[in-house]
């Protein structure tokens, strides 16, 4: 609306703009002109500003469809990602096939089951992937578990599983999708066959593209429509980010991943291309609320069909319907809000109990499979959900707006994308990666991605938001990470938004109490006679400068267990670093760097791993020395401390 309205306002000031410059023309004397020709610049300044305007209402538009992501998976590509006989298992109940997922088990008989799944499997989009070579299954199973799949994903069942819980257990991905949709999903999960255009209401085909001389490729980052001048619906709902794996790579994860599968044979499922059957299936896909969690084609203008629960701990209790129970509530004691809540989310259906109903009559949630805890979550947050009237004062309210708000803001962002899986973001937690058995071997517990307590003093925010957008810090060299090449584990590159990478940005920094905007304190150029004595202390043998961190040199940084050098003058913050190198112990307990690099004199630290001729007579900081010299480090630096 507010792109509209600016457009309708360009367009009155345009015609104001050549009125005024029409009448300047056959203005009678040189100051009439004179002065309608300024008012013409003026409309002309405006018609800027209203162009700038447009433009960032655009780019938040862009960006906050960034940030949508549905609570279901995109159901347009079921034909070449799932294996046709296993949907209708699926829809049945989701439970017996993944007793861990989050999709719900309907109430649906055995006739609705194959209506439903013949109209999603014929609502498919029409399209063939590239057929895929078999990967190396063995090669598959180390980058599973060293790539940071693991994070999120886990493997095995019962209590044989290990991993993380954030995202789908993958023991049985085999059973479901076809070999060639999961090699392009561990590529680019955001990759979709055809995006939908929400104005044409239709999707978006290659020919659409060729028509307007444009390359058939859905681009995360300009999600614009070919046919027009505005954006295509989010095809991306998947948290899931890109490892930035090669194809090969994506093809050893995907084999190794199929052959995990217990590879159940399915039958033909011919009920899918049953055409009639897929009419009685759109029609209970709407009445069940389907396109509610999934993109469906034909459904993508469906609303959710549940009730508004804004205000439902504020409702008359006479208005929740106890049903046939209400006697039985009453004389048991919970004919209450919390009563009926409670037992409605145990069991959805049970205030149909002893109902004579037709089908589609009876009542329509379905089974979410929670435990106790999660009921008295979801009991609690709903007894909470009130009129303003019952609400606890605005002044109670927990609402800061200093940094704390950062804080808050920032934690959504980190519990959405889960960066706790890999991560250590706050003392006492540890990432999920670290309890897993590879990482209880002694040489790689160094492997570990690192923990992010104290990043808002580390870094440069400015850098960091670079970062977040680019792990890879080099669109040359996408296959690595940008800061650890030599760690096996991979910072993924996740579709956020600008909004998300800022959140997260002023979130590190709150955290530490960063004051905002951030100025650089940089510290002072060394002298000739300093970047002498800064080198010898860099290559001196009893320095552990070069020996652990990153150098450029392939055959060195293979074992290397920090970053590079090169890194330093963009990516840190200056005072950090010289608190770093002289007590790294006091900012990350148990860290491999080394402690007693200097020792303190008086108000000064000197290095005490050995005596350097060079520096006999320096009488300042030896530690000042040693940052001043890391931030004016540049590649030709290291290449030199490297020859030497």
């Amino acid at each position: 609306k507010a792109i509209l309205d600016l457009e309708a306002e360009r367009e009155s000031i345009q015609l104001e703009r050549e009125r005024t410059v029409s009448v300047a023309d056959e203005a009678e004397t040189n100051v009439e002109a004179t002065r309608l020709y300024k008012e013409a610049d003026v409309l002309t300044l405006k018609l800027a500003s209203i162009d700038t305007r447009s433009d960032r209402h655009r780019e938040l538009v862009r960006q906050l469809l960034k940030e949508v992501k549905t609570p279901g998976p995109n159901l347009k590509e079921v034909q070449v990602k799932l294996r046709r006989g296993w949907l209708a298992g699926w829809i049945e109940n989701p439970h017996s096939f993944r007793p861990s997922t989050k999709m719900p088990r309907f109430r649906l008989d055995e006739d609705q089951v194959k209506a439903i799944s013949a109209f999603i499997w014929q609502s498919g989009v029409d399209g063939e992937l590239k057929e895929q070579a078999k990967g190396d299954s063995e090669n598959g199973k180390v980058l599973f578990e060293t790539r940071g799949c693991m994070a999120c994903h886990s493997m095995g069942e019962g209590e044989e599983s290990s991993g993380g819980t954030f995202a789908a257990n993958l023991t049985r991905v085999g059973d479901k999708v076809q070999y060639d949709y999961l090699v392009r999903w561990i590529h680019d999960p955001k990759e979709r066959t055809r995006p939908y255009c929400p104005v044409h209401k239709r999707d978006i085909t290659p020919e659409d593209y060729a028509s307007v001389g444009r390359s058939y490729q859905f681009d995360l980052e300009n999600n614009q429509c070919p046919l027009g001048d505005h954006f295509l619906q989010v095809q991306n709902p998947t948290v899931m980010p890109s490892l930035r794996l090669t194809w090969d790579e994506s093809r050893d994860i995907a084999t190794y991943l199929m052959s995990k599968a217990p590879g159940i044979e399915y039958s033909a499922a011919m009920e899918l291309e049953d055409t009639d059957l897929a009419s009685k299936g759109r029609a209970m896909a709407r009445h069940f609320g389907c396109a509610g969690c999934h993109e469906i084609a034909s459904l993508e203008d469906d609303g959710k069909i549940g009730t508004d629960l804004t205000e439902e701990g504020s409702k008359p209790l006479e208005r929740l319907d106890f049903a046939l129970l209400t006697q039985e509530a009453k004389r048991a004691n919970w004919y209450n809000h919390k009563g009926f809540f409670e037992r409605k989310l145990a069991d959805p259906a049970i205030y149909d109990r002893n109902k004579i109903k037709e089908p589609l009559e009876r009542l329509r949630m379905p089974d979410f499979n929670l435990d106790t805890e999660e009921i008295r979550e979801l009991t609690t947050f709903l007894l909470g959900s009130v009129t303003p009237e019952d609400r606890v004062p605005e002044r109670y309210h927990y609402r800061p707006q200093d940094q704390r708000r950062h804080i808050q803001e920032g934690w959504e962002i980190i519990l959405k994308y889960n960066c706790m899986g890999c991560h250590q973001v706050v003392p006492g937690q540890q990432g999920v990666l670290k309890d897993l058995p590879l990482y209880q071997q002694e040489d790689w517990r160094e492997k570990l991605p690192p923990p992010l307590v104290g990043e808002g003093a580390r870094v440069d925010p400015n850098w960091l938001a670079r970062f977040l957008k680019n792990p890879a810090l080099n669109l040359l060299q996408p296959h690595r990470n940008g800061v650890r090449p030599y760690l096996q584990v991979r910072m993924p590159t996740f579709a956020l938004s600008n909004g998300e990478v800022e959140k997260l940005v002023r979130f590190f920094g709150a955290q530490e109490r960063q004051p905002l905007p951030y100025i650089p304190n940089l510290p002072d150029p060394l002298s000739g006679e300093e970047v002498k004595m800064a080198r010898e202390l860099f290559t001196h043998q009893a320095a552990p400068c070069l020996q652990c961190h990153a150098t450029g040199d392939p055959s060195h940084d293979r074992n290397a267990t920090a970053p590079s050098f090169a890194l330093v003058p963009d990516r840190l913050q200056p005072d950090w670093t010289r608190r770093w190198i002289v007590r790294p112990e006091i900012i990350q307990p148990g860290t491999s760097m080394p402690s007693g690099l200097f020792r303190r004199e008086g108000s000064h630290w000197l290095f005490d791993m050995a005596d350097l001729p060079s520096m006999k007579n320096y009488k300042k900081d030896h530690a000042d020395l040693m940052v001043r010299y890391m931030f004016y480090f540049t590649p030709e630096e290291q290449r030199r401390l490297r020859a030497n």
